[in-house]
């Protein structure tokens, strides 16, 4: 049996009033010339997202189940890159759903270059308001195109968050995998470690998949410092494989926006338009300033030369201002902002 393009990697913990709606998109997906395949990683559900996985296995054999103990989202993806036999992976989440030609989109696409990595947009919905939808346009901070890996280092102007589809040969040869030990960014620490040991990278504008942001993750009941604070290990990793693999990409603002605003979406701007200040907030920004190579970051954008931009203007308030006030000032001019754009 001739294997798969396009290996779907999906891991699942209780998803189950979700995927319904992630597989009826997934039994849409052909490609005419070649084939699909679903690896279902359920990770230790507890509801029926498991009877709703081998339901969707008993009408298509294209569908593959990983039964595993809960172990986490990391494990998972590992679980099913290791059995995915697609020329192509493809990682998704079981309340995410993909365009009805998602497959066939991103065949066309890389059926005659075969990209070792090919970015793709996709749209991003707030549960509840299925109507208003977010374009992610990956394009727009590069041309689309197909690029060396230098090339598109020293062209892009961000590392976008974006949905990729990955060569599988490719991360089996160089032993990429998701980084078990991260609690936060672990997709993005897995794209950063791919991009730096590819030869090829492409980019599409073409929109495959809707992301759905669940309402229960902006209800913030608590703040977990500890939680929150280990995406300094995220930022300590990815920098690892920057200067052991491509000591160049260290050196670019695009590289340097990409990470200083991950981090700082992590530790601070998910909280802005929750909450007002509150000290565990305060214990949470004065840990993350402590961090050599955050605070590095900070001078980056707070130096001499470095033109005004949403970044630089973040990093002086963290910088130089009590936590307090610098959360008073991002809080208000987020406020400012998004009233400004619905207006």
């Amino acid at each position: 049996m001739s294997c798969p393009f396009i290996s779907y990697i999906i891991p699942c913990y209780n998803v189950q009033s979700y995927l319904p709606k992630c597989i009826d998109s997934l039994e849409k997906q052909v490609i005419p010339e070649s084939g699909v395949e679903f690896v279902f990683v359920n990770d230790g559900s507890t509801d029926g997202s498991l009877s709703l996985i081998r339901q969707f296995a008993e009408r298509d054999n294209r569908v593959v189940i990983i039964d595993q103990s809960n172990q986490g989202v990391c494990v998972a993806r590992n679980n099913g890159l290791s059995s995915a036999r697609g020329e192509y992976v493809f990682f998704m989440d079981g309340d995410d759903w993909l365009t009805e030609d998602a497959s066939e989109v991103m065949y066309r696409f890389c059926r005659d270059s075969r990209p070792d990595i090919a970015l793709f947009s996709h749209y991003k919905i707030q549960e509840g308001h299925t109507d208003a939808r977010v374009w992610v346009d990956c394009s727009k901070y590069l041309s689309p195109g197909y690029y060396s890996r230098q090339d598109y280092i020293n062209n892009t102007r961000y590392f976008p968050i974006s949905n990729k589809l990955y060569r599988r040969a490719f991360l089996n040869s160089k032993g990429v995998s998701f980084d078990e030990h991260l609690k936060t960014g672990e997709v993005y620490t897995f794209y950063i470690h791919s991009i730096v040991l590819s030869d090829t990278v492409a980019v599409s504008p073409d929109f495959v998949m809707y992301y759905l942001k669940r309402s229960g993750e902006s209800a913030t009941t608590s703040i977990s410092v500890e939680k929150d604070i280990s995406i300094l290990d995220t930022l300590h990793t990815v920098n690892g494989y920057v200067k052991k693999h491509c000591s160049v990409l260290a050196e670019k603002r695009s590289y340097l926006s990409s990470i200083f605003w991950l981090v700082t979406s992590f530790s601070l701007i998910k909280y802005v338009g929750r909450t007002p200040y509150r000290k565990d907030l305060g214990q949470l920004i004065r840990r993350v300033k402590q961090d050599q190579e955050y605070f590095e970051l900070l001078k980056f954008f707070t130096g001499k030369g470095i033109s005004v931009s949403k970044h630089s203007l973040l990093a002086i308030a963290i910088r130089f201002l009590p936590p307090r006030i610098a959360y008073t000032v991002i809080r208000g001019y987020y406020k400012f902002a998004t009233r400004n754009n619905t207006e």
